[in-house]
């Protein structure tokens, strides 16, 4: 079978197929009791989700509108990232190089009031060379939510660094995107195995405005 690149994916059938295949209710049971939470945004970038770049990703539409749905009053702190390259081995593998001056650095204008904090980064991890580590120390941080893009590249490492750092890690099923159907299950599957509860960003919501 030849995988297809890239696609638009993001739908409401695949993503509950999705939750009910990979969803543990009773991890998200043990979660739920730790609410001092933060709500990561990785790389929200218009080199991601802007039409007018090489990178864009073709389901950023519904996936922007989405998000909007789930940060509007939501009851957590909001932190971003901006990722850029910095003659690391990331630009080696890729072949091409994100600047800080390209038009496609900044966070899209949609998402980008939502945010409470924006840090920059240069590799797939947002712990790697940023002060998000202290930043979450200092706003007592238990649980993080995963929300952004790629799915299986800086999200999937970021949830990673996150649960080996001693934080329970939520990664809602509709709350990344990437390239395609298939590396968007293939993290989520691996994700729900050891790492991370993957419920819908609704139920995130309902949780997090819950008393």
């Amino acid at each position: 079978m030849v995988l297809v690149m890239k696609e638009r994916y993001f739908s409401e059938s695949f993503l509950v197929k999705l939750r009910e295949k990979y969803f543990r209710e009773r991890q998200w049971k043990k979660l739920r009791k730790f609410k001092r939470v933060a709500i990561l945004g990785i790389d929200l970038q218009k080199y991601f989700l802007n039409e007018g770049s090489k990178a864009f990703l073709p389901s950023s539409k519904e996936f922007i509108e989405h998000l909007r749905e789930f940060y509007d009053n939501i009851n957590a702190p909001i932190i971003f990232t901006r990722h850029h390259d910095e003659n690391n081995l990331m630009e080696f593998w890729w072949g091409s190089k994100l600047e800080k001056e390209s038009e496609f650095f900044d966070i899209v204008d949609d998402l980008k009031p939502f945010s409470d904090y924006i840090l920059d980064k240069t590799s797939y991890s947002a712990f790697y060379k940023t002060n998000l580590g202290e930043l979450l120390k200092n706003l007592k941080v238990e649980t993080i939510v995963i929300t952004g893009v790629m799915t299986h590249l800086c999200c999937e490492t970021t949830a990673r660094e996150a649960f080996i750092r001693g934080f329970r890690v939520i990664f809602p099923v509709d709350g990344t995107l990437t390239q395609n159907r298939a590396l968007h299950e293939g993290t989520i599957r691996a994700i729900a195995h050891g790492f991370a509860v993957t419920p819908l960003l609704e139920e995130v919501k309902e949780w997090l405005l819950s008393e």
